[in-house]
């Protein structure tokens, strides 16, 4: 027997050190391509369990910490799980990550705000990798909750879903605003805005005489773009600004209440053909007159029904024009809907939503 070596308080002799690292393979390279192809498919702890042999617990055989090894990306937006606070700031942990993440911002003045917020959401947190120091990465909590709500906002914008805004003050052009940043208001109870612009056009359907009544309002637009709205060029600072559209709002309600109109009379109109009738019953709405229109082709004023937000054409003959001024009042009544030539009267998205109209409704006075 040859002398024993002691190995983490283990007596080791020289049969057993054999046992080990005497291997079938010819080389490393290849004892490596064999033993990750015969393993590939599990995680690292049932690997090492069997190949070496020893029973571990499932516990550890499915932690996630154990089975998978994570490499985080700078600029990219992890979540993971609050280990605790120091001086405000927040220490994290991700799966499978054995470096230490640490958020320097300090949230000191919100740490009971973000506790409970941590109770309703399984201890997890969003954060986005800054830098990496040595054994450490330096990360963001900030940015990772300010960058899902541009998710969220960009999403709003492709589908145009409305969002709510206060208006703050009319400036030339149009309104100034906030809109809350929710995903930094849910974690921290702080209220986190973005600024806002509304044009003055786009603030009603047609027209609008007085835009003081719509400061310090709440109102919902839909959101149309970002641009620059304050440049700061020796810091390298520019605050961005969400442009958007209480008309376009106004419209996409307007769409829908008129293909509900639509479909209401071509029922209508079916039901009387079966019952023998020649005249159906038609609802009179109250209108706002909105301006004239008194060309070869056309002549009349248009009507806007405020309770639907749809606009339609009252035909008018050319010498009873001057009896009709914008904001007045008028009952009328749809004669029927006039569609785009070559053009379905309504396009429907999967959700039975409008989402383009080719008809304009006809009416006539009740």
């Amino acid at each position: 027997m040859g002398k024993s070596k002691i190995f983490g308080g283990e007596t080791c002799g020289r049969e057993d050190l054999l046992d080990v690292f005497d291997s079938p393979y010819a080389n490393d390279a290849k004892r490596i391509k064999a033993v990750s192809k015969e393993y590939n498919k599990m995680g690292i702890a049932k690997a090492f369990s069997l190949y070496y042999g020893i029973q571990l617990s499932n516990e550890i055989k499915q932690n996630r910490q154990v089975n998978n090894v994570s490499v985080l990306e700078v600029g990219k937006i992890y979540t993971g799980s609050v280990k605790g606070f120091t001086n405000g700031s927040i220490e994290i942990s991700y799966a499978g990550c054995k470096e230490d993440i640490v958020c320097k911002e300090s949230f000191a003045s919100c740490i009971d705000a973000i506790t409970n917020y941590l109770l309703t959401h399984d201890n997890k947190i969003m954060f986005e990798v800054r830098e990496k120091k040595k054994d450490s990465y330096y990360v963001s909590v900030i940015n990772a909750y300010y960058k899902s709500w541009l998710s969220m906002i960009n999403k709003a914008i492709e589908h145009e879903d409305c969002i709510e805004v206060h208006l703050d003050e009319l400036v030339k052009g149009g309104y100034t605003g906030t809109t809350p940043i929710t995903p930094l208001v849910q974690l921290t109870g702080k209220d986190y805005v973005s600024s806002i612009f509304v044009p003055g056009s786009h603030i009603v359907l047609n027209i609008e005489h007085n835009f003081e009544q719509w400061v310090g309002e709440n109102i919902y637009i839909v959101p149309q773009k970002f641009v620059e709205f304050k440049k700061d060029v020796k810091a390298g600072l520019i605050e961005n600004c969400l442009v958007g559209s209480r008309k376009r709002r106004l419209q996409i309600i307007g769409m829908q209440n008129l293909y509900d109109m639509y479909t209401a009379m071509e029922n209508s109109i079916k039901l009387a053909q079966i019952a023998g009738k020649t005249e159906v019953e038609k609802p009179v709405y109250e209108g706002v007159v909105t301006g004239v229109i008194n060309s070869k082709e056309k002549t009349g004023v248009f009507v806007e029904v405020t309770e639907k937000f749809i606009t339609g054409l009252l035909p008018v003959d050319s010498y009873d024009l001057l009896d009709y001024k914008p904001g007045d009042p008028v009952n009328v009544y749809v004669k029927e809907f006039e569609v785009q030539k070559g053009k379905e009267p309504f396009i429907l998205n999967k959700n039975n939503q409008v989402v383009r109209c080719n008809v304009r409704p006809i009416f006539a006075k009740a």
